[in-house]
């Protein structure tokens, strides 16, 4: 799993640039990713249904709080020297002179200024030492026109700032998924980061202007990655039963309506398809995965523990636990091994008083959970459309064609690593997009991640996006109608 999204509904005029397709309804996620042990778990809803979490556990998994870093005025790494000039500017501690963020946490307001710059400082040093070495933004404020980590109370005119996707795209090919230090990767980062206990009004501002942004440093949310991103926490909690699980022979996933397929002639189907699966087993494939990509002896090691417990007490023992009826994965052991898994676990309110997992979703995610308003103020926009959560665990690699959706998105990475590739809905006609009755309506036609088809669409070679990778703890906004390309790293 690599990430999650909530998504609400609320009337939208489209765009003139836009096609019959934006009129489509969209579904949610909430994700969360793990750069060394990769698993990703994406939480997913609609507004009538559910969020999504992706852990890489949203779907995504991540054993550590990363941050990331700014830089100012270019590329480039800072020396730890730089620590203490760049924490107070990039999290406005409260005694920053001329800050306007909001304080939203009563009990930090009474501490002193001592502690709050100390708690800043922490989070500034995490933040640097993590994106020195792994993901550096390739812009910094004298280019974007705004410094993200202190974005201005209104948003500017020109936010976010924008490049084409094909130098995106040649910058860092969604296919590439393993960065591993001393390597790193420069990013078309433009998306303003706020801390949720000293820039909440801020960003709750950007909030109801519906523009996208990144919040971090929620009590709540790091409360819950903690909890989620330790697989034996969520193995002792979760039943022993198969679950809605998507399967792909390669690391590409595209959203279908197979209801739709004689709308459409020669409809070929997209590589993956629905099976059923423990979270058990999801987790071995996955770790399995990083073993394969990181050469790491301990991951294999524990690859084979997990194996041989499923093989000599659950191999043909796990009952189905959906209402719908999904067929069991009848591959081969060998054959499952090379194919892609996203695993699903639906948490719908109606369900979540008595015991199970259900409950234990709106348990841990009470920010997603609008029977507590502290909490889920900030996220649930429209709290009477939320009635559930979808949570997806996805694995490395495991990428979602862009696409875009008819409601509000909330995404956030309770664990692991989620590069989203974003877009204003103003680029709709750049975008190449299946017609409105195609099974996979609201997506792009091709594959961005091959060059050779980006001539076959001459007009992608105008379309602008931004990037960015939302770790542990990272919660974005990306407002109705905004394109996204998801890669779980």
């Amino acid at each position: 799993m690599n990430g999650g999204d909530l998504f609400q509904r609320r009337p939208l005029m489209a765009p003139a640039s836009a096609t019959t397709s934006l009129r489509r309804t969209p579904s949610a996620e909430l994700s969360f990713a793990r750069r060394k042990k990769k698993r990703t778990l994406l939480l997913h809803g609609k507004d009538h249904a559910a969020l999504i979490g992706v852990l890489t556990i949203a779907a995504i998994l991540i054993p550590t709080v990363w941050l990331i870093r700014t830089t100012k005025g270019g590329t480039g790494t800072s020396s730890d020297s730089d620590v203490d000039n760049r924490f107070l500017n990039d999290w406005r501690p409260l005694d920053w002179k001329g800050s306007s963020g909001g304080l939203h946490n009563n009990d930090e307001k009474k501490s002193s200024s001592a502690q709050r710059l100390k708690k800043a400082k922490h989070r500034g040093a995490l933040d640097l030492d993590t994106n020195r070495s792994i993901y550096r933004h390739k812009f910094g404020s004298a280019e974007l026109g705004y410094n993200i980590y202190d974005c201005p109370a209104t948003p500017p005119s020109s936010y976010p700032r924008a490049w084409h996707a094909t130098d995106v795209l040649s910058n860092w090919n969604p296919n590439e998924v393993t960065t591993v230090p001393p390597s790193y990767r420069e990013i078309h980062h433009a998306i303003c980061i706020f801390d949720y206990q000293t820039q909440y009004d801020i960003a709750l501002k950007y909030r109801d202007a519906e523009k996208p942004f990144i919040i971090r440093n929620d009590p709540a949310v790091t409360a819950a990655s903690k909890k989620w991103r330790d697989p034996d926490y969520l193995m002792a909690n979760l039943p022993e039963k198969k679950m809605y699980t998507e399967r792909s022979s390669n690391n590409h996933f595209m959203f279908y309506n197979s209801r739709n397929r004689k709308k459409v002639r020669n409809w070929i189907q997209p590589p993956n398809d629905v099976v059923s699966m423990t979270y058990r087993e999801w987790y071995e494939r996955a770790l399995e995965r990083d073993g394969l990509a990181l050469g790491e002896g301990d991951i294999v090691d524990r690859v084979n523990e997990l194996r041989k417990w499923r093989m000599e007490n659950m191999v043909g023992k796990a009952d189905h636990a959906d209402d719908d009826e999904v067929r069991d994965d009848t591959d081969k052991e060998n054959e499952k091994r090379v194919k892609w898994y996203y695993w699903r676990l639906n948490a719908f309110l109606e369900d979540a008083e008595e015991d199970g997992p259900d409950k234990l979703v709106f348990d841990d995610l009470p920010f997603f959970d609008p029977r507590k308003q502290k909490e889920s103020e900030f996220y649930l926009v429209d709290p009477a459309g939320q009635r559930g959560v979808n949570c997806r665990f996805g694995m490395r690699g495991v990428s979602a064609y862009n696409h875009m959706d008819m409601s509000r998105n909330m995404i956030a990475v309770l664990d692991g690593e989620r590069r989203y590739i974003i877009a204003h809905p103003d680029q709709c006609s750049k975008m190449a997009l299946y017609p409105i009755n195609h099974p996979s309506g609201r997506h792009s036609s091709f594959d961005w991640s091959n060059q050779a088809e980006w001539d076959i669409h001459p007009e992608f070679r105008d379309a602008k996006v931004s990037e960015m990778v939302l770790q542990a703890g990272d919660v974005l906004y990306l407002p109705t109608a905004w394109f996204h390309a998801i890669v779980n790293l």
